[in-house]
C-alpha cells in the first residue's frame, strides 16, 4: 500500500467517524448518553489500554519480521557474491559456467522472484537456476589442493545462500493470524464506537469532531502499520527491495566483463534462459 493510499484511507475513516459523531449529536440528550462520565471514562481507559498493548505487541512482532526479511535478503546477496569469487579457483570452463549461472540466479531473484513474493509465491526460474548450479558443482572435476579447499568451502557458502533465500521467502507470507486481526479490528471498532457515545449537543462541534477524528486516526494508522510491516515486499514506499542483490549483479557483471569470460550469456537481463540453456533449465526445473 502506497503512502498516498494510506493517507486516503485514514482521511476517509476520520471523515466518516466525524460524520457519525455529528449525526449522533442531534439525537444525544444534553450532557451526553453517560450519566456518570467519570465511570465511562474509566471504562474507555481500560479499552484503550488493552487495544494499545495488543497493537504495540503486534507491531513489535511485525517489525521483527520486516527486519528479518531485509537481513536475509542481504545475507543471500553476500553469499552469491562469495560463491562468484570462489568459482575463480576452478578451471576456466568451470569458472565461466558457474559464474554465468550465479549471475542468472541473481537476475532471476531481482526480476522474477521479488515480484512473486509480493503475492507469497516463489519463482520456478530461481529454483531451476539453483538446481543447475548444484548439478554443475556435483560433476565438477577437482584438481589440486586449492581447488579441493575451494570445493569444500563452496558448500558452506551455498548453505548461507540457501539460508538467506529460505529466510527471505519465509517472510513473504503475512504472518499475523486472522484471530489477531479480528481482535485488532474489533478492539479498534469498539473504541471508535465508544467515542460516539460521548456526543453532547452542548459541546462545540469542533471539539466533538476532534474527539472522534483523533481516536479514529490513531486506530486506523496503527493497523495500517501492521499491514505494511507484515508484507515487507509490497510495492510501496519503505518496502524491502532487492538493493543488495542488484548490487551483487552489477559487481558480478562487471567482473565477468573484466575477465573476458563472457559468463553472463546464459540468460537475458531478467534471468530467463536463452538458446540451448532454456531446454536444459526446463529439464532441471522441479
Amino acid at each position: 500500500m502506497t503512502v498516498a493510499l494510506s493517507l486516503a484511507v485514514i482521511a476517509f475513516s476520520v471523515a466518516a467517524a466525524i460524520g457519525v459523531m455529528l449525526v449522533v449529536r442531534r439525537f444525544a440528550p444534553p450532557g451526553g448518553f453517560f450519566a456518570d462520565t467519570e465511570r465511562a471514562g474509566a471504562v474507555f481507559a481500560v479499552m484503550g489500554t488493552a487495544f494499545a498493548v495488543l497493537l504495540a505487541f503486534v507491531i513489535f512482532l511485525a517489525f521483527a519480521s520486516y527486519d528479518r526479511a531485509r537481513d536475509k535478503a542481504s545475507l543471500e546477496a553476500v553469499a552469491v557474491s562469495q560463491l562468484f569469487r570462489t568459482a575463480k579457483i576452478f578451471s576456466p570452463a568451470a569458472e565461466r559456467k558457474l559464474r554465468g549461472e550465479l549471475i542468472c540466479y541473481a537476475r532471476s531473484v531481482v526480476h522474477d522472484e521479488w515480484p512473486a513474493m509480493r503475492h507469497g509465491r516463489t519463482s520456478p526460474s530461481v529454483d531451476a537456476w539453483l538446481a543447475r548450479i548444484e548439478g554443475t558443482i556435483d560433476v565438477l572435476p577437482i584438481r589440486g589442493e586449492n581447488q579441493r579447499v575451494a570445493y569444500e568451502h563452496w558448500f558452506d557458502q551455498a548453505a548461507e545462500q540457501r539460508e538467506g533465500r529460505r529466510g527471505r521467502l519465509a517472510e513473504a507470507s503475512p504472518f499475523v493470524p486472522s484471530l489477531v486481526w479480528l481482535a485488532l479490528v474489533l478492539g479498534g471498532s469498539l473504541l471508535i464506537a465508544y467515542v460516539w457515545f460521548y456526543a453532547d449537543p452542548g459541546e462545540s462541534p469542533i471539539v466533538q469532531a476532534m474527539m472522534a477524528g483523533s481516536v479514529t486516526a490513531i486506530v486506523i494508522a496503527g493497523m495500517l502499520v501492521v499491514r505494511f510491516l507484515e508484507r515487507p515486499y509490497s510495492d510501496g514506499g519503505g518496502s524491502v527491495r532487492p538493493v543488495a542483490m542488484e548490487l551483487s549483479v552489477r559487481n558480478m557483471e562487471a567482473a565477468s566483463r573484466a575477465s573476458r569470460l563472457h559468463a553472463a550469456t546464459l540468460c537475458d537481463q531478467r534471468g530467463q534462459p536463452v538458446g540451448r540453456v532454456r531446454a536444459g533449465i526446463a529439464g532441471r526445473a522441479p
